[in-house]
């Protein structure tokens, strides 16, 4: 039997696998899957997987699009809906004069205070978008599209095709 590899590597800082570092097992790599990932690793880590240590219970909460009292005093109109007009909260900077009549889904308690002194009210968007709907009647589609269709096949319909094939169809009975 001849020498075996230990015998032969004696005497060698590696033992035929090059440098001493290369021969260290897994920690030579700095450790395995996500070893490491909040120390060593991190860089690795926030590279190859950016939403890895992202909160996913934290929300960001949404933001209302505000207009301050001061603001409305711009307006000619005293009826206003600022859902409309893309704003989602009234805020109670400033003073009216003006016997107001707003249309908003928020408000301040300030904000509500200087109206109703003023003369004027406040009115929920969601109310006004719920009667909007009870308004409208209730007529299942098919029954409307059925009458369509039956008031379109009583008239007859001319066109100017039509008309010149008549023409010419008397012409040659002629």
């Amino acid at each position: 039997m001849g020498k075996t590899i230990t015998k032969k590597m004696h005497g060698q800082k590696s033992f035929g696998y090059g440098s001493k570092k290369k021969h260290r097992g897994h920690g030579s790599k700095g450790g395995c899957g996500l070893a490491g990932s909040k120390k060593h690793n991190k860089f690795k880590v926030w590279k190859e997987m950016p939403d890895h240590f992202v909160h996913i219970n934290l929300k960001k909460k949404s933001e209302d699009i505000v207009i301050n009292i001061k603001d409305l005093e711009s307006f000619k109109e005293t009826k206003i809906n600022l859902n409309e007009l893309g704003y989602t909260k009234l805020l109670g900077n400033g003073e009216t004069t003006k016997k107001l009549e707003i249309i908003v889904n928020k408000w301040s308690k300030q904000a509500e205070e200087k109206i109703t002194k003023a003369g004027g009210k406040i009115e929920s968007g969601k109310k006004v978008k719920e009667t909007a709907t009870k308004d409208k009647e209730d007529k299942p589609v098919k029954e409307v599209k059925a009458k369509d269709l039956k008031a379109k096949e009583d008239k007859p319909v001319k066109t100017e095709a039509k008309e010149e094939k008549l023409t010419k169809e008397t012409k040659t009975s002629k």
